[in-house]
């Protein structure tokens, strides 16, 4: 007999973990598969975001964000402030899959899903494979935090909806965590020659490291971080050394129109849910996971895990985030065209301005939005920058 469960959760990043723990506190049987050795070993080294998202994670805070760095191709902005806070992806993960064991979930590690199991098209479980050993799993309602990287990732959209995620809107990341470094601030370029559509960014990581990264669009990562290591040497790289590196992949076309079917419930980057302007999505994904699994037990209670019994996560998550996701992607894309021209106005536009600079690193963050909009329609040179229309399209959701 096959293992069956309420809930199996495929794989173990912030979304699934925060699904895993909310559908087993909903008094579901759960099991959560993760593809590595171990949760928090198959990520970036390091988050910048909110302090609201550390809260009760003190331990995976290595540094607070009090100084913030701005380059584009022919300007440079220092900004001070409160910025919130770098976290330790690699404890911060473990802590949620502590507190996912600690509500009753189970996790099971080393355990890659190679397909979902069906039933006239329902989804109704996984099957999981390494090696010589492969296993069938059955369940209610499969939660697909399996992520967008990989040949084994974004299930629901692969394996459901029958499709693959834009190439051309295929952000490629690479990260080294360096030694010996000196960083004491957040720095984010902006270069369409190092990172076209993207940024390059450096993150003090506790006293001697720093995480150093790039993303764009069209790019080879590898090639791409070590050229704009090479080509903009900072006092803070000066001496310092690779030790570790982390490569991944974004889709940067928005969220998908679909995110549940019959059976199944994708959360996080599996579903698209992440900000275009920057690309980070943790805020996102530990609130999307938490709503699908208490949705996905809600379903299993009432006897109807089909589409349109799911589709209740659909309409909370996309009540709580869809306007600022939109939001992120009409700013990303207003950029597109003439990037370089429009990070160096832009640059030039915040100097000397405080709450502008805020409103920026709150529109990066994905936080605060409909007060930091509000403020880019009341500037000329900002409207031009963006365009009206997209500004104007931007705030539409949140009303006059």
């Amino acid at each position: 007999m096959p293992e069956r469960y309420d809930v199996v959760v495929v794989g173990g990043g912030p979304a699934g973990l925060s699904a895993a723990k909310a559908a087993a506190s909903e008094g579901g049987k759960v099991l959560l598969l993760e593809m590595q050795s171990q949760i928090g070993g198959q990520t970036r080294s390091a988050a910048w975001t909110v302090r609201a998202v550390a809260k009760g994670f003190k331990e995976a805070v290595v540094e607070e964000v009090r100084e913030l760095t701005l380059s584009s191709p022919h300007r440079r902005l220092k900004m001070e402030g409160d910025f919130g806070v770098i976290l330790d992806r690699r404890i911060f993960d473990k802590l949620l899959a502590a507190e996912a064991a600690a509500s009753g979930a189970d996790i099971w590690v080393s355990c890659p899903v190679k397909g979902l199991l069906f039933d006239d098209d329902v989804v109704k479980g996984v099957y999981t494979e390494a090696g010589a050993w492969a296993e069938k799993i059955e369940s209610e309602v499969v939660i697909d935090a399996s992520g967008s990287q990989g040949q084994w990732s974004s299930l629901l959209l692969r394996k459901v909806l029958k499709r693959e995620w834009s190439g051309e809107r295929l952000s490629m990341s690479s990260e080294y965590l360096m030694a010996n470094a000196t960083a004491s601030g957040v720095e984010i370029y902006f270069s369409s020659y190092f990172a076209p559509l993207g940024h390059a960014w450096i993150y003090p990581f506790g006293r001697r490291f720093a995480l150093v990264g790039i993303r764009g669009v069209r790019i080879h990562p590898d090639a791409a971080l070590d050229e704009f290591i090479g080509r903009r040497p900072t006092a803070s790289l000066e001496h310092a050394v690779p030790i570790a590196a982390f490569r991944g992949q974004l889709p940067m076309e928005g969220a998908l129109a679909q995110t549940c079917a019959d059976g199944i419930i994708a959360v996080g980057s599996a579903a698209g849910q992440a900000n275009q302007f920057s690309g980070g999505g943790l805020r996102y994904a530990l609130l999307c996971g938490e709503i699908a699994g208490k949705v996905a037990v809600d379903a299993i209670t009432e006897g109807d895990v089909s589409r349109q019994a799911l589709s209740e996560y659909e309409r909370l998550w996309r009540a709580k985030l869809e306007a600022g996701l939109k939001a992120g992607q009409l700013l990303y894309d207003a950029l597109r065209a003439s990037f370089d021209r429009k990070m160096d106005e832009l640059l030039d536009a915040m100097a000397g301005d405080v709450r502008l600079q805020r409103s920026f690193v709150d529109i990066f963050l994905g936080i605060n939005l409909e007060a930091a909009l509000r403020l880019l329609s009341e500037k000329e040179e900002l409207l031009r920058i963006f365009g009206s229309d997209v500004i104007e399209k931007a705030l539409a959701p949140y009303g006059s």
